[in-house]
């Protein structure tokens, strides 16, 4: 049985985004989980194994875990919880049947960022004598604007993380906004107001692409690409910064 577990945050799967730290920790172990992806989606998986061969050569075991599609539909938080707790099911059989006793997790970006591990772990360690560790690694947003040459903050003003779900309920922002997976196209609300758009798809991989400019501009070019996109690979990595464009006069770190 696994006793110890490591959530190993890899950032968008290419190794110059690795931290030391997860370096140091995939280099230790043997046995590495992950996410099972199958169909257009079997990239995914793909990238993951094809990290850890950079790092390790072919001195490892891999898990892939058959977790299941996230059903859509109403009640969107017991849905979630309903699917994290057959997750865990399926975490929990794995890690009670390996014969090793420490193994790592490769989890896309950070896990403390829209992933849902580090609250399966704690439903687990309720069951299981387990010990687990996080291992942060870069996200999405962070090399999207070091590629836009951004400063995210603001002078003496907040930052706000959105989903599209939430974005969708919103106001328009008045500070700078992170917006992942806009499935619903939400900046498109905004269209009308004054706001830049910083846009990547598949960030930090050999396939990402980016588009910027004032959001009344871009947002059709980024609607075309999207479409484009999804049509080719079958599913979108994607995130964006809005920022508002400051009155006249107004000091802004913006580019």
């Amino acid at each position: 049985m696994v006793k110890k577990l490591y959530l190993i945050g890899i950032g968008p799967g290419d190794i110059k985004y690795l931290t030391l730290e997860a370096k140091s920790v995939i280099e230790r172990l043997s046995l590495f989980y992950v996410s099972k992806k199958e169909g257009r989606k079997e990239d995914l998986t793909l990238r993951k194994i094809a990290l850890l061969k950079a790092i390790k050569g072919d001195n490892f075991k891999i898990v892939a875990l058959p977790f299941p599609e996230r059903t859509k539909g109403k009640d969107y938080r017991e849905k979630i919880r309903a699917w994290r707790t057959e997750k865990a099911k399926i975490l929990r059989e794995a890690l009670v049947n390996a014969d090793e006793e420490e193994a790592g997790f490769l989890i896309w970006g950070d896990p403390s960022l829209f992933d849902g591990h580090i609250d399966i772990m704690r439903e687990l360690e309720r069951e299981l004598p387990i010990a687990w560790e996080v291992i942060p690694g870069l996200s999405s947003f962070q090399i999207l604007c070091a590629k836009e040459r951004i400063s995210l903050t603001e002078i003496s003003t907040p930052v706000i993380f959105h989903t599209p779900r939430t974005l969708l309920k919103s106001k328009p922002p008045e500070h700078p906004a992170v917006v992942f997976l806009d499935n619903y196209e939400t900046f498109q609300k905004f269209k009308d107001k004054e706001f830049y758009i910083y846009w990547g798809a598949y960030v930090g991989s050999e396939d990402e692409l980016y588009v910027s400019g004032r959001l009344r501009e871009v947002w059709e070019k980024i609607h075309n690409v999207r479409k484009d996109l999804k049509h080719k690979k079958g599913y979108l990595m994607e995130v964006y910064v809005l920022k508002p464009l400051k009155p006249p006069g107004e000091v802004s770190d913006s580019n």
